[in-house]
């Protein structure tokens, strides 16, 4: 194998490269902070999962868009995620366990094992 093809990324993963990652990173920014002064709590979940605690209560259309890979440790099925969504709720029911609606909210990358049609 070349070394120019050992630099090559797999169709749909790309690299932001400046100016437009500070582009980005200042419009995340600023609609974080928007959401904190509406009273939002930033929440941060993992980019991967065991699966069964990742697809859980999730339908077939997000198990079929979750990247999956084998722990070698332990053997067990992962998800890299594919929605960030679900992980939120998961860490409001089970993990906050608050009485009444919580105000949670979060920004991050996901990876489709399988791209959207438009």
């Amino acid at each position: 194998m070349a070394t120019v093809d050992r630099w090559l990324l797999p169709d749909g993963i790309e690299e932001v490269l400046p100016p437009e990652a500070a582009r980005i990173e200042v419009a995340r920014r600023q609609v974080l902070d928007l959401f904190q002064s509406w009273g939002y709590e930033f929440v941060v979940t993992p980019h991967i999962e065991y699966l069964e605690s990742l697809l859980t209560g999730a339908g077939s259309d997000l198990d079929l868009r979750t990247f999956k890979v084998i722990d070698p440790q332990s053997g067990r099925q992962m998800g890299f995620r594919a929605d960030i969504t679900p992980q939120v709720a998961r860490i409001d029911a089970h993990t906050l366990k608050r009485e009444g609606p919580s105000r949670l909210c979060y920004a991050g990358s996901v990876l489709h094992a399988q791209p959207r049609a438009l």
